[in-house]
């Protein structure tokens, strides 16, 4: 099993990261694990160019994040963890999720009203059929209502970009300011899990 991991943090010891290594633990010792710190490269935004609909399959702009694409569509499974910053994922995270725009066919608009996960709806993806993505976001607030339409919005863009499975980790509340409420372990706990369950169906596959 191959896994590309997106951390959208620019915090290397900041509780992203602490999901992302948690997950991994729970990984098989032989499972390749290609990580990538989007603070550290040089990516522009989608520039609405249009190309990958037509033009080329892959997003057409050059730059720090093109071989982290190139691993996204090797792998089995796709790892997104991003802190939520003014009631979004981070800046870094967002700019990598909008340029997926480039996972869809030129003709993806027939797909749209299709049920997720059918047949149809692959035909409209350029991800190899099975892919897996994980989602993991981790708040500050301990209010679960806050920034809780994160976890709606990009569950479904996954599953229209043709994610065979979406998994999301949430994690509320930081422990340096919740030092009895954080939900961290938990949150912790969840990843682990997570990466026992992919792991084992990655062998059965």
């Amino acid at each position: 099993m191959k896994v590309t991991v997106v951390n959208g943090s620019a915090r290397k010891k900041g509780n992203s990261h602490s999901l992302v290594a948690a997950l991994c633990e729970g990984f098989a010792e032989d499972t390749e694990v290609v990580s990538y710190e989007l603070q550290e490269l040089k990516g522009s935004g989608c520039i609405g160019c249009m190309s990958c609909k037509g033009k080329t399959e892959r997003c057409a702009i050059e730059d720090g994040l093109t071989p982290v694409y190139d691993d996204m569509h090797e792998s089995d499974v796709l790892v997104i963890a991003s802190p939520v910053y003014f009631g979004d994922v981070s800046g870094q995270a967002k700019i990598f999720i909008d340029r997926l725009y480039h996972i869809f066919t030129p003709d993806f608009h027939d797909g749209l009203n299709l049920e997720p996960g059918s047949v149809e709806r692959r035909r409209f993806s350029r991800l190899k059929d099975g892919v897996k993505v994980v989602f993991m976001t981790s708040q500050g607030a301990i209010n679960e209502d806050l920034y809780a339409d994160i976890q709606d919005r990009y569950p479904l863009f996954f599953k229209y970009l043709g994610f065979s499975e979406i998994h999301t980790i949430r994690e509320f509340g930081d422990p340096g300011t919740y030092p009895d409420q954080h939900r961290m372990e938990e949150a912790l706990e969840q990843a682990r899990k997570l990466g026992r369950q992919l792991s084992s169906e990655g062998i059965k596959g």
